[in-house]
């Protein structure tokens, strides 16, 4: 080998660092892996399995330059902590009520208006509905939060301490909400108290009496085992509750174009395949709680009626002095009726 001196350096060598610095400028590139971190509140439910499928789907996908990490239960915190990692981009994804989120934008309170969707078919109709999806999973692009699926959790049922069988039985009670107009409103109208509070400080709130009732799906009882202290839920189905799965636009941003396209391609495809499993996953939770000896009530047909009349017109309260909310509870509330 000829071999050419530059001081004490010879050409060979001199070829070899140089091709070791041009491969450290290209392999990492190539090579670089992502942590993504799923974050959420509550465990083995419809925001638990969408984890876990979204989460395989984008790492089958990503072809190892994605690893997933899934964290249930609030084991990665509270959820304002969550929302808050997301904005920050020290948590890469999250699933929850978008009521969560409205403190960020007021707007994402539209879905839980009382009074839009017929059943849970009729409410994934309008989820589907492309200008309406991809008009909500926009709405926090500002904050820093990008809409990756819009989930249907199920209708809406009120766990109590003693049974509320008339409409009248509402009066007086104390009922966990969402900290969204919606739902203060809606509880305000049945003569009760909202208060709003995290998921994790609901069983000991139930249990010492500090509230009378939550306000939510059905699911979150069985799951959570409220049955092992509460004996009734009372099924009104009057709204919807529905989570939104959001990945950190700080995150997301910093992905090169094909693995950005992978997340939200795979949302997309959970939000469709979901479906069917999240009714089978009502309808169970349905037969456990009655199995662990709890009672679902119905309220009579006049007290149905009575209670859908007065919470018909919360949505068109609440959205009147604020037309950017306005816009997006229109276009739900059109697109809902398009999809009867």
């Amino acid at each position: 080998m000829i071999q050419l001196r530059f001081g004490s350096w010879t050409m060979a060598a001199a070829v070899a660092v140089v091709g070791g610095v041009l491969a450290l400028g290209v392999a990492p590139a190539a090579a670089q892996t992502y942590t993504l971190k799923i974050g959420n509140a509550t465990l083995n439910d419809v925001q638990h399995e969408w984890q876990k499928r979204w989460g395989a789907r984008v790492e089958k996908r990503a072809g190892g330059r994605i690893k997933v990490e899934i964290y249930p239960a609030s084991q990665i915190g509270s959820i304002p902590r969550m929302i808050e990692g997301l904005q920050l981009g020290t948590l890469e994804a999250w699933i929850g009520p978008p009521e969560f989120i409205v403190g960020h934008d007021p707007r994402f309170q539209v879905l839980g208006a009382p009074g839009i969707f017929a059943d849970m078919d009729h409410a994934y109709r309008v989820l589907a509905d492309p200008k309406f999806r991809d008009t909500v999973l926009a709405l926090g692009e500002a904050k820093g939060l990008k809409g990756a699926s819009l989930i249907v959790y199920g209708p809406t049922s009120y766990a109590t301490r003693k049974p509320v069988r008339k409409l009248d039985d509402f009066r007086g009670l104390k009922i966990r909400v969402f900290a969204s107009p919606m739902q203060t409103v809606a509880v305000a109208r049945l003569g009760a108290t909202a208060a709003p509070m995290p998921l994790d400080e609901v069983f000991p709130a139930l249990q010492r009496g500090a509230i009378d009732s939550n306000r939510t799906g059905i699911t979150i009882f069985t799951t959570f085992k409220y049955y092992d202290i509460l004996k009734t839920v009372t099924e009104t189905h009057d709204a919807m509750v529905f989570s939104i799965a959001m990945v950190s636009k700080l995150w997301y941003d910093k992905l090169p174009p094909d693995l950005q396209k992978v997340l939200t391609e795979e949302g997309e495809a959970v939000q469709k395949e979901l479906f069917d499993w999240t009714v089978d996953f009502n309808n169970k939770g349905r037969q456990t709680w009655t199995e662990k000896s709890g009672e679902l009530i119905k309220l009579s047909p006049a007290d149905q009626a009575e209670m859908i009349k007065r919470l018909s017109t919360v949505g068109d309260e609440v959205v009147a002095s604020q037309p950017r909310v306005k816009e997006i509870y229109d276009l739900m509330v059109q697109t809902a009726k398009a999809k009867r």
